[in-house]
């Protein structure tokens, strides 16, 4: 005990910053930001907490971006494209972690895409299905085997993969404000991850669990009347107002320019998730053949 004692006393003295060697004037260091660690630093109660606050951002970046992305849309990326970066979680963080939630309760296929949707019922499935049943056919592979690994590779390389559809919405965004020389790539890249973030959490994962939830106490009531169709209108609505608030907030938009644009890229996704899935398929087949 005398010697961690001693070696406590040591550490908690030293005056320059064990990391860089910068001398310290205050407990972390302004040129690296180490924390000088001192006796409290190295008990388990410690270790505890950060594991707490790491997993549960306890710091409340996660709260203020949540409630950011649905009471102001738009304000997490007119902040990051002002500059302000440490307030609220990155664009990539939230769109991971939003991607996360929805892969540990996919109430809702979206991402998830079968080897039946890939070859039946997509734009594409006529060129993509010969290439199976030839695969199949020359490898004499069991048809029933090979969908239980292609599935099981999509599932993987789809959350990889995600990162496909904010490209692909950030470059349209570019393209909608080519005439703003003052915003870069990465602005609507931002923007493109934070709506997918919300987007995914709201929109895949919560308003359909709230929507089975009604379904299951009101058998008879409005939630059992409404139908695919209806969810689909609904959701365009929801993206496309989200979109318009969004891009007026984010990108100082004229209430006739967020509205069209808001427009075009509600209807921009359909193809967008198109060609994620074609994609997803190629790079799942190349995987399990």
């Amino acid at each position: 005990m005398k010697a961690w004692d001693e070696f406590y006393s040591m550490e908690k003295g030293k005056s320059s910053c064990v990391n860089c060697g910068t001398e310290l004037q205050g407990t972390f260091c302004h040129s690296c930001g180490e924390k000088q660690i001192d006796q409290k630093d190295k008990s388990l109660i410690h270790f505890l907490e950060e594991f707490v606050a790491s997993v549960f951002f306890a710091d409340g970046k996660f709260f203020k971006t949540i409630k950011l992305s649905i009471t102001k849309p738009g304000e997490l990326t007119r902040s990051f494209v002002a500059g302000i970066r440490k307030k609220y979680l990155s664009p990539l963080q939230l769109f991971f972690f939003a991607n996360l939630i929805y892969f540990i309760f996919p109430v809702i296929s979206t991402f998830n895409t079968t080897l039946d949707v890939q070859m039946y019922q997509l734009p594409y499935s006529s060129s993509v299905r010969p290439v199976v049943e030839q695969y199949l056919e020359i490898r004499q592979v069991d048809p029933d085997v090979f969908k239980v690994e292609y599935e099981r590779a999509s599932n993987a390389n789809g959350k990889l993969l995600l990162i496909v559809l904010v490209v692909l919405q950030g470059l349209f965004l570019k393209l909608l404000f080519l005439r703003k020389k003052k915003l870069y790539l990465i602005d609507f890249f931002a923007g493109s991850a934070y709506f997918y973030g919300f987007y995914t959490l709201f929109i895949l994962v919560l308003f359909p669990t709230l929507f089975n939830w009604f379904s299951s106490l009101f058998s008879f009531g409005l939630a059992s009347s409404i139908n695919e169709l209806s969810l689909s209108i609904i959701f365009m609505l929801i993206i496309i107002g989200y979109m318009f608030t969004m891009l007026k907030r984010a990108y100082d938009t004229s209430n006739k320019g967020a509205l069209w644009r808001g427009i075009l890229l509600g209807i921009f996704i359909i193809p967008s998730f198109i060609i994620y899935r074609y994609i997803l398929f190629w790079v799942t087949f190349w995987t399990v053949t």
